[in-house]
């Protein structure tokens, strides 16, 4: 039924050009521990992906925990460390990507840099469980930090540390079995533990940073009021470990709570103790960001945990801090009043656990740079798409610009443009995965030295997870086509959690946001222009048809009110038997049920579904009226074009459009919410006044002609990009700047 107009993705349309590189990655163990829980499940995801990765291991240990299905660590098995690190440092040196490392000290990581090799370290834990000087990295060697919360990030910086820092904080992936009753009886029984028995968990490996004496403490003050034990999970790695195992059984012994305690040791698999437990008990002197805490609030347990560095920044209501000097009795207190689970629910995070791969996206600059990068999702049959190749194939030649492309495109004549000017367009990546896509994006700016990153109609996931790990010397434009643009950022919050990044952080990181006219409101940013749209002044209609015929030109989409375009048409019909009705633009998937239903109801009536078209002939064809309905419209090139041909155009107060069409000398104009009567009322008076419409149209051409061309768009984006034209430069700056409104919230 849609045959001629369902656009369909053209395969390899567009060339891949993945700047990524295997991912390598440094780590003291794999014993069970937060740390390794973050590296082993960022590595995992990339794995599923089919991702080369590298994971070397400097201390074999006997409870390590697995490594994912596709990795095989490389662990050392004998010598010292030294020569382990040597051996891997002759080995990767011929790849100037950097290695990721995780609880490394700096005398091993600096066998690294003397061959060249930067490293991005993860600092794990607050400063009190640090083993490295962050003050001796050199960002020459080290060029980022990635820090796991926020308070670790300002550590880092009052320590010292010269190389950027971004905080990433790692949401863990819970199982099944975590929410699973059978596990529950299974585990608890094991454990000897009574059905009606409060069980208390507190997780880590047993040493003075976890501070389970007070674990043992409050344990000793619960069981006055109930029945109650406490099961730690977590094993032994070191002499020092052993020793604070001597004290806390020496204690639970001396406090009467022997026979409470449980201590398993480490578990291959924790979910079926967090379906065990009751509650999760976090008493550490200092954290950088539980793990255990938020896999225990993933699994639907309530915790009571130390208000200590990164535990902070765990917002959750199922999570009570308790000062850092609490009583044990204040905390007993909390824990007792919860009780004895029923029944088993999750709350799993919202993960991008992935996004350590952005980290490691650095690379050295060649010596080759380009000014602007720009970055779209598609060169689809749009509006928005029409615009960057406009402008792109008009200041190539005067500025160095790269076009990359971030998904497939159903149609090939706007890439086949860019190619035939000598612009070749390119995907960062096979898929339109906004990390994977992200990463090659990244490492593309860092190697080609871009002094733009520019945003054109671009996934708000690309652009968050970009701006986030961009370096700071790069200016980051968004070209804002409409006001869904932010409304798109907005529905993206829950990624940007993920991230440890937020809508607000973006705007506030962005250098200049362009938007296509005069908004009434936009997100609050450092710097705002306005920058319409420009069109070529194409050739004239051919005048005026023998009957009545209308023209719609975009993408058949619900955003374009077609059903109000046809229902208005189908009441001007009865009186005009003859008059047609031309759709000219192309269906996307997506739509296809809907442009079913645009012909269901136009059935019966002169309404031609023509397909896209990327030329500019329908336009010399005879039209009494361009028809341009829309929501959240920028700066549509559907009315610009139709202007320049001189046909005349009947729109609504959507957007831009007002600012195109600012009076009844130029076109009709319709409040914003327009009817089907008031459409159809418009289109009459088209029909019934030629010589009004003409005059119209006549106008509007010459209004384009004067104030909406390619080349006043092209010097315009040229100021703002840095090109060398000091006078467009003057001109956008004295101009289009100081008429911008206030930035308003959205």
């Amino acid at each position: 039924m849609l045959d001629g107009i369902l656009a369909r993705p053209v395969r390899d349309l567009i060339p891949v050009r993945d700047a990524r590189e295997p991912l390598r990655a440094l780590i003291a163990s794999l014993a069970p521990g937060g740390a390794e829980r973050i590296v082993l499940e960022w590595l995992a995801a990339e794995a599923a992906r089919g991702r080369a990765i590298e994971l070397a291991v400097l201390h074999a240990r006997r409870n390590a925990l697995a490594a994912p299905a596709g990795i095989s660590p490389r662990v050392r098995c004998g010598g010292d460390p030294a020569t382990f690190v040597a051996a891997l440092a002759c080995e990767w040196r011929s790849s100037r990507a950097p290695v990721s490392t995780h609880l490394v000290g700096d005398d091993l990581l600096s066998l690294l840099w003397r061959e060249g090799i930067r490293t991005i370290p993860t600092v794990h834990n607050a400063r009190g469980g640090w083993r490295n000087d962050p003050a001796r990295w050199d960002p020459a060697d080290v060029p980022l930090v990635v820090a796991c919360a926020d308070h670790v990030r300002r550590e880092l910086i009052e320590a010292g540390c010269r190389a950027p820092i971004v905080t990433l904080r790692h949401r863990p992936c819970v199982g099944a079995a975590a929410f699973d009753a059978s596990a529950r009886e299974r585990v608890r029984a094991e454990l000897g533990i009574a059905s009606g028995t409060f069980l208390v968990g507190a997780i880590g490996a047993l040493k003075p940073q976890k501070d389970y004496r007070r674990a043992i403490e409050v344990l000793a003050r619960l069981r006055r009021h109930r029945d109650a034990a406490l099961v730690i999970l977590g094993g032994i790695l070191d002499a020092a470990g052993l020793e604070e195992l001597d004290r806390v059984v020496a204690l639970a012994v001396e406090r009467g709570v022997a026979d409470r305690l449980r201590l398993p040791g480490f578990v291959p698999v924790i979910e079926p103790y967090f379906a065990a437990c009751d509650a999760l008990l976090n008493v550490s002197r200092f954290e950088g960001l539980s793990m255990a805490v938020q896999e225990a609030l993933a699994a639907g347990l309530p915790v009571v945990a130390t208000d200590v560095e990164g535990q902070r920044e765990i917002s959750h209501r199922a999570l009570e801090r308790v000062p850092r000097d609490a009583a044990s009795e204040e905390i007993a207190r909390r824990l007792g009043a919860h009780a004895v689970r029923r029944e088993l629910a999750g709350r799993p995070w919202t993960r991008a656990p992935r996004a350590g791969s952005l980290a490691l996206s650095w690379r050295e600059r060649r010596s080759r740079s380009i000014g602007t990068l720009f970055v779209t999702a598609n060169l689809n049959a749009g509006g928005a798409q029409r615009s960057l190749v406009n402008l792109v194939r008009a200041i190539a030649r005067r500025h160095a610009l790269e076009v990359a492309v971030c998904s497939e495109s159903t149609h090939d004549a706007f890439a086949r443009m860019l190619q035939r000017d000598g612009i070749d367009p390119f995907r960062p990546a096979a898929d339109a995965d906004p990390v994977a896509v992200a990463e090659s994006l990244l490492a593309r700016i860092h190697r080609q030295g871009a002094a733009n990153a520019c945003f054109w109609n671009a996934d708000p996931k690309v652009k968050l997870a970009l701006a986030k790990f961009a370096p700071a010397s790069l200016r980051l434009v968004d070209v804002s086509p409409g006001h869904y643009a932010f409304d798109e950022m907005d529905a993206a919050s829950e990624f940007a959690e993920a991230l440890a990044y937020s809508p607000r952080a973006y705007y506030e990181r962005l250098d200049l946001l362009v938007l296509k006219y005069r908004a009434a409101s936009h997100p609050a940013c450092a710097r705002v222009a306005v920058i319409p749209n420009g069109v070529h002044p194409g050739p004239a209609t051919s005048g005026a048809p023998p009957h009545p015929r209308f023209l719609v030109s975009g993408r058949i989409a619900p955003s374009k009110r077609l059903s109000t375009v046809i229902e208005a048409f189908a009441a001007l019909q009865p009186g005009h038997p003859d008059a047609e009705l031309h759709l000219v633009g192309p269906v996307e998937e997506r739509h296809a049920a809907y442009a079913s239903r645009l012909r269901e109801e136009a059935a019966g009536l002169r309404v031609f579904f023509r397909g896209a078209s990327f030329g500019f002939d329908h336009l010399e064809e005879a039209f009494s009226a361009a028809i341009v309905l829309g929501t959240h419209q920028g700066c549509p090139n559907a009315v610009l074009e139709a202007m320049a041909a001189g046909i005349p155009v009947v729109a609504n107060d959507s957007g831009g459009t007002r600012e195109l069409i600012p009076g009844e000398r130029y076109g009709w104009l319709l409040p914003e919410a327009a009817t089907a009567g008031e459409l159809a009322l418009a289109l009459r008076e088209v029909i019934d006044r030629p010589e009004d419409s003409r005059s119209r149209a006549r106008a509007a051409r010459e209004r384009v002609r004067t104030e909406f061309t390619i080349e006043a768009m092209a010097e315009r984006y040229l100021a703002i990009l840095g090109a060398a034209d000091t006078s467009a430069r003057e001109k956008m700056e004295a101009c289009s700047f100081a008429s911008v409104p206030a930035a308003q919230p959205s």
